[in-house]
């Protein structure tokens, strides 16, 4: 019977101080990664966990984006995608885990696709972004870019607001932190065991384990941070699960390394 396995797409990565990812004193620049996570699942077909930058940055992010959070290097999801053979029609369910602009950069290839009819995203992220970019202000909507994400032709949103399967060995947890709400992936495999996508609830490992809630200006409640950190870190020991963080350049890496993970 065919397994069910995942690989992390390389789709390039920002540059940003230490003191964005986490709270510390260290103010030295990293490399921060944007990737997707491509699924193979022997019932549901090629399932998709974010998209990444936007390919024409350059004139979509805003001159406050461009200052923190410069783009080094942005490979669009179709060029990722085509590496593995694959083309957005290939794609049969896409997720955003949320609505920031380095992980719905890439929504607009998949308009008119079957995966961009129902586009499964947190509801209350995605709440927060049409308020940031409708109603708050129009010219500093912070991480969220209406070009990004709204009015794509062939592009419906299907908003979750609670944990959901979409089979035994896939699920979705919504979490708060960094935005209202932001979906967690957990996946099992056969040969890895249980693997916990956290998005960028907590950016790296270093901040997962030293309980160092986010820097920067995205999102500053600790007390939320802690409430999911907590909740990872049951999920961790109950499972034996191995946690996958948002932005941490060595472990995206080694995972890239690896290529297809049973």
């Amino acid at each position: 019977m065919e397994k069910i396995k995942l690989k992390i797409l390389d789709l390039g990565y920002l540059t940003c101080k230490k003191t964005e990812l986490m709270e510390t004193d260290c103010d030295i620049t990293l490399k921060s990664p944007v990737s997707a996570v491509l699924i193979r699942h022997p019932q549901l077909g090629n399932v998709l966990y974010d998209t990444g930058n936007d390919d024409l940055w350059e004139c979509t992010y805003s001159e406050h984006i461009k200052e923190v959070y410069p783009v080094g290097k942005a490979v669009p999801v179709t060029e990722a995608l085509k590496k593995e053979g694959l083309q957005v029609n290939d794609i049969d369910i896409l997720i955003l885990s949320h609505i920031h602009f380095d992980h719905v950069g890439g929504l607009k290839f998949f308009q008119h696709t079957k995966a961009g009819k129902k586009v499964i995203v947190p509801e209350a992220d995605l709440r927060e972004a049409l308020f940031q970019v409708f109603v708050k202000d129009k010219q500093c909507s912070g991480a969220y870019l209406k070009e990004l994400f709204y009015d794509l032709a062939g592009i419906t949103f299907h908003p979750v607001s609670e944990d959901v399967s979409l089979a035994d060995d896939l699920t979705f947890f919504v979490q708060r932190g960094h935005t209202p709400g932001l979906l967690g992936m957990k996946v099992h495999l056969r040969d890895t065991g249980t693997v916990i996508f956290c998005g960028d609830t907590v950016y790296t490992e270093e901040a997962y384990r030293r309980e160092l809630p986010p820097g920067g200006d995205i999102n500053k409640d600790s007390r939320e941070f802690l409430q999911n950190l907590k909740r990872l870190k049951q999920i961790e020991g109950v499972e034996h699960a191995v946690l996958f963080f948002g932005h941490d350049a060595k472990q995206c890496e080694e995972w890239i390394k690896k290529g297809w993970i049973e």
